[in-house]
Protein backbone atom coordinates (compact mmCIF):
# COMPACT_ATOMS: atom_id res chain seq x y z
CA UNK A 1 0.00 0.00 0.00
CA UNK A 2 1.59 3.65 -0.16
CA UNK A 3 0.98 4.27 3.36
CA UNK A 4 3.85 1.22 3.86
CA UNK A 5 5.78 2.73 1.18
CA UNK A 6 5.79 5.71 2.71
CA UNK A 7 6.80 4.38 6.49
CA UNK A 8 9.34 2.12 4.16
CA UNK A 9 11.03 5.43 2.76
CA UNK A 10 10.46 7.17 6.14
CA UNK A 11 12.88 4.44 7.54
CA UNK A 12 15.49 4.39 5.05
CA UNK A 13 15.67 8.44 5.61
CA UNK A 14 15.87 8.42 9.36
CA UNK A 15 18.32 5.05 9.06
CA UNK A 16 20.69 7.08 7.43
CA UNK A 17 23.51 6.63 9.98
CA UNK A 18 23.49 2.81 9.08
CA UNK A 19 26.33 0.96 10.12
CA UNK A 20 27.84 1.02 6.88
CA UNK A 21 27.82 4.37 6.49
CA UNK A 22 29.27 5.11 10.23
CA UNK A 23 32.57 3.86 8.31
CA UNK A 24 32.88 7.43 6.16
CA UNK A 25 33.29 9.09 10.20
CA UNK A 26 36.99 8.15 9.83
CA UNK A 27 37.40 8.84 6.20
CA UNK A 28 39.46 12.11 7.34
CA UNK A 29 40.70 10.82 10.65
CA UNK A 30 43.77 12.23 10.11
CA UNK A 31 42.26 15.87 11.15
CA UNK A 32 42.17 14.14 14.50
CA UNK A 33 45.89 13.14 14.55
CA UNK A 34 46.65 16.34 13.73
CA UNK A 35 44.99 18.06 16.12
CA UNK A 36 46.23 15.72 18.87
CA UNK A 37 49.76 17.05 17.91
CA UNK A 38 49.35 19.94 18.10
CA UNK A 39 50.07 22.36 20.74
CA UNK A 40 47.97 25.31 20.28
CA UNK A 41 44.40 24.97 21.80
CA UNK A 42 42.98 27.09 19.39
CA UNK A 43 44.42 25.33 16.33
CA UNK A 44 43.65 21.91 17.91
CA UNK A 45 39.70 22.68 18.03
CA UNK A 46 40.41 24.15 14.22
CA UNK A 47 41.44 20.90 13.06
CA UNK A 48 39.08 18.65 15.00
CA UNK A 49 36.14 20.42 14.08
CA UNK A 50 37.09 20.38 10.49
CA UNK A 51 37.13 16.89 10.98
CA UNK A 52 33.83 17.01 12.52
CA UNK A 53 32.68 19.00 8.77
CA UNK A 54 34.55 16.80 6.99
CA UNK A 55 32.47 13.74 8.04
CA UNK A 56 29.03 15.48 6.05
CA UNK A 57 31.42 14.95 2.61
CA UNK A 58 31.08 11.21 3.52
CA UNK A 59 27.39 11.15 4.23
CA UNK A 60 26.23 13.18 1.40
CA UNK A 61 24.69 10.02 0.16
CA UNK A 62 21.17 9.45 0.12
CA UNK A 63 20.64 5.93 -1.58
CA UNK A 64 18.90 2.83 0.43
CA UNK A 65 21.18 1.69 3.59
CA UNK A 66 21.01 -2.21 4.46
CA UNK A 67 19.16 -2.60 7.36
CA UNK A 68 21.23 -4.35 10.34
CA UNK A 69 19.84 -7.12 12.60
CA UNK A 70 19.84 -6.33 16.28
CA UNK A 71 23.25 -6.92 17.22
CA UNK A 72 24.79 -7.20 13.63
CA UNK A 73 28.27 -5.31 13.74
CA UNK A 74 30.28 -3.61 11.39
CA UNK A 75 34.67 -3.71 11.64
CA UNK A 76 36.68 -1.35 9.65
CA UNK A 77 40.57 -1.81 9.31
CA UNK A 78 42.28 0.39 7.11
CA UNK A 79 46.11 0.99 6.63
CA UNK A 80 46.34 3.89 8.35
CA UNK A 81 46.31 1.89 11.95
CA UNK A 82 42.47 2.42 13.23
CA UNK A 83 40.44 -0.12 14.59
CA UNK A 84 36.68 0.60 14.36
CA UNK A 85 33.75 -0.95 15.35
CA UNK A 86 29.85 -0.61 15.13
CA UNK A 87 26.88 -1.94 16.26
CA UNK A 88 22.55 -2.18 15.75
CA UNK A 89 21.92 -1.94 19.63
CA UNK A 90 17.99 -1.23 18.91
CA UNK A 91 15.33 -1.16 16.30
CA UNK A 92 12.54 0.54 18.21
CA UNK A 93 13.97 3.71 18.10
CA UNK A 94 16.73 2.89 15.99
CA UNK A 95 20.21 3.27 18.17
CA UNK A 96 23.90 2.64 16.65
CA UNK A 97 26.84 2.66 18.48
CA UNK A 98 30.58 3.00 17.13
CA UNK A 99 33.86 3.07 18.94
CA UNK A 100 37.29 4.01 17.09
CA UNK A 101 40.95 4.28 18.31
CA UNK A 102 44.64 4.82 17.07
CA UNK A 103 47.38 6.06 18.65
CA UNK A 104 46.42 9.59 18.47
CA UNK A 105 42.63 9.47 19.62
CA UNK A 106 39.95 6.72 20.76
CA UNK A 107 35.83 8.22 19.67
CA UNK A 108 32.63 7.14 20.72
CA UNK A 109 29.32 7.51 19.57
CA UNK A 110 25.93 6.76 20.16
CA UNK A 111 23.07 7.54 17.57
CA UNK A 112 19.77 8.49 18.55
CA UNK A 113 17.25 10.15 16.15
CA UNK A 114 14.37 12.49 17.36
CA UNK A 115 12.35 13.13 14.45
CA UNK A 116 9.26 15.27 13.00
CA UNK A 117 7.64 14.77 9.97
CA UNK A 118 5.96 18.55 8.64
CA UNK A 119 4.68 17.73 5.46
CA UNK A 120 6.68 16.36 2.46
CA UNK A 121 10.05 16.51 4.67
CA UNK A 122 10.91 14.52 7.34
CA UNK A 123 13.44 16.80 10.35
CA UNK A 124 15.76 14.81 11.92
CA UNK A 125 17.50 15.94 15.10
CA UNK A 126 20.37 14.13 16.68
CA UNK A 127 19.92 13.54 20.26
CA UNK A 128 22.38 10.75 21.00
CA UNK A 129 26.16 11.08 22.34
CA UNK A 130 30.23 11.94 20.13
CA UNK A 131 32.71 11.94 22.17
CA UNK A 132 36.62 12.37 21.24
CA UNK A 133 39.23 11.97 23.47
CA UNK A 134 42.79 13.15 22.52
CA UNK A 135 44.90 10.82 24.17
CA UNK A 136 48.53 13.30 23.88
CA UNK A 137 46.64 16.31 24.46
CA UNK A 138 44.74 14.78 27.31
CA UNK A 139 41.31 16.52 26.36
CA UNK A 140 38.17 15.19 25.73
CA UNK A 141 36.20 16.98 22.89
CA UNK A 142 31.85 16.57 22.96
CA UNK A 143 30.28 17.36 19.25
CA UNK A 144 26.98 18.39 19.42
CA UNK A 145 25.68 18.18 15.07
CA UNK A 146 23.30 20.36 13.71
CA UNK A 147 19.76 19.41 12.87
CA UNK A 148 18.89 17.83 9.67
CA UNK A 149 16.66 17.49 6.72
CA UNK A 150 15.58 15.19 4.08
CA UNK A 151 13.60 16.73 1.67
CA UNK A 152 11.00 16.09 -1.00
CA UNK A 153 9.92 12.63 1.48
CA UNK A 154 6.72 11.52 -1.00
CA UNK A 155 6.94 13.69 -3.91
CA UNK A 156 10.03 14.97 -5.90
CA UNK A 157 13.90 13.82 -5.46
CA UNK A 158 14.41 13.41 -2.07
CA UNK A 159 17.90 15.36 -1.10
CA UNK A 160 19.46 15.90 2.38
CA UNK A 161 20.53 19.38 4.08
CA UNK A 162 21.94 20.16 6.92
CA UNK A 163 21.24 23.83 8.66
CA UNK A 164 22.20 25.36 11.91
CA UNK A 165 24.96 25.11 14.65
CA UNK A 166 27.67 22.31 14.76
CA UNK A 167 28.90 23.12 18.37
CA UNK A 168 32.18 21.18 19.50
CA UNK A 169 33.52 21.73 23.29
CA UNK A 170 36.56 20.90 24.93
CA UNK A 171 35.43 19.79 28.34
CA UNK A 172 38.58 19.60 29.67
CA UNK A 173 40.23 23.24 29.07
CA UNK A 174 37.31 25.10 28.43
CA UNK A 175 37.74 26.04 24.50
CA UNK A 176 34.49 25.91 21.81
CA UNK A 177 33.55 25.94 18.35
CA UNK A 178 30.25 27.09 16.66
CA UNK A 179 30.15 26.56 13.19
CA UNK A 180 26.85 27.77 11.86
CA UNK A 181 25.76 25.48 8.37
CA UNK A 182 24.13 27.78 5.88
CA UNK A 183 20.16 26.53 4.91
CA UNK A 184 19.83 25.60 1.23
CA UNK A 185 18.01 28.60 -0.15
CA UNK A 186 16.43 28.89 -3.64
CA UNK A 187 18.31 27.76 -6.78
CA UNK A 188 20.92 26.15 -3.73
CA UNK A 189 22.16 29.32 -2.64
CA UNK A 190 24.08 28.81 0.67
CA UNK A 191 24.26 25.35 0.12
CA UNK A 192 27.31 23.70 1.95
CA UNK A 193 28.72 27.29 2.82
CA UNK A 194 30.02 27.38 6.93
CA UNK A 195 30.73 29.73 9.07
CA UNK A 196 31.94 30.15 12.61
CA UNK A 197 34.53 31.00 15.18
CA UNK A 198 36.86 28.99 17.87
CA UNK A 199 36.08 30.66 20.99
CA UNK A 200 38.47 30.60 23.88
CA UNK A 201 37.54 29.52 27.50
CA UNK A 202 36.88 33.32 28.26
CA UNK A 203 34.37 32.89 25.34
CA UNK A 204 36.35 35.23 23.28
CA UNK A 205 36.75 34.50 19.31
CA UNK A 206 40.18 33.77 18.37
CA UNK A 207 40.15 31.91 14.72
CA UNK A 208 37.53 32.47 12.06
CA UNK A 209 36.36 30.19 10.27
CA UNK A 210 35.17 29.31 6.89
CA UNK A 211 34.59 27.49 3.69
CA UNK A 212 31.84 24.92 2.20
CA UNK A 213 31.73 21.16 3.83
CA UNK A 214 31.72 19.77 0.18
CA UNK A 215 34.96 21.54 -0.79
CA UNK A 216 37.32 22.87 1.83
CA UNK A 217 37.73 24.90 5.09
CA UNK A 218 39.92 27.41 6.01
CA UNK A 219 40.67 29.09 8.73
CA UNK A 220 42.74 32.86 9.75
CA UNK A 221 43.10 34.41 13.31
CA UNK A 222 40.87 37.14 14.65
CA UNK A 223 40.11 40.30 16.86
CA UNK A 224 38.05 39.82 20.07
CA UNK A 225 35.06 41.73 17.22
CA UNK A 226 35.69 38.26 15.51
CA UNK A 227 37.58 40.53 12.47
CA UNK A 228 40.49 39.12 10.69
CA UNK A 229 43.79 40.16 12.47
CA UNK A 230 45.86 42.38 10.36
CA UNK A 231 48.70 40.68 8.46
CA UNK A 232 46.88 37.69 8.61
CA UNK A 233 45.81 35.56 5.71
CA UNK A 234 42.99 33.02 5.20
CA UNK A 235 44.74 29.38 5.07
CA UNK A 236 42.89 26.41 3.86
CA UNK A 237 43.43 23.20 6.25
CA UNK A 238 41.33 20.45 4.92
CA UNK A 239 39.99 19.97 1.20
CA UNK A 240 38.33 16.53 0.57
CA UNK A 241 39.26 13.50 -1.41
CA UNK A 242 37.85 10.35 -2.38
CA UNK A 243 39.89 7.72 -0.41
CA UNK A 244 39.20 3.80 -0.73
CA UNK A 245 38.20 2.34 2.56
CA UNK A 246 39.45 -1.49 3.11
CA UNK A 247 36.61 -2.43 4.92
CA UNK A 248 35.45 -6.15 6.12
CA UNK A 249 31.79 -7.69 7.56
CA UNK A 250 31.33 -9.74 11.12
Amino acid sequence: SSATAIRGFFYQIINWMSLQNFMWIMEYSYLLDLADECEDPHMRMVYASTWAVSVYYGLQRTWKPFNPILGETHEMVNHGGITFLAEQVCHHPPIGAAHAENEHFTYDLTSKLKTKLPGNSVDIYHVGRTRVTLKKAGVVLDLVPPPTKANNLIFGRTWVDSAGDMIMTNMTTGEKVVLYFQPCGWFGAGRYEVDGYVYNAEKEPKILMTGKWNKSVSYQPCDMKGEPLPGTKLKEVHRPKRDILCTHWK
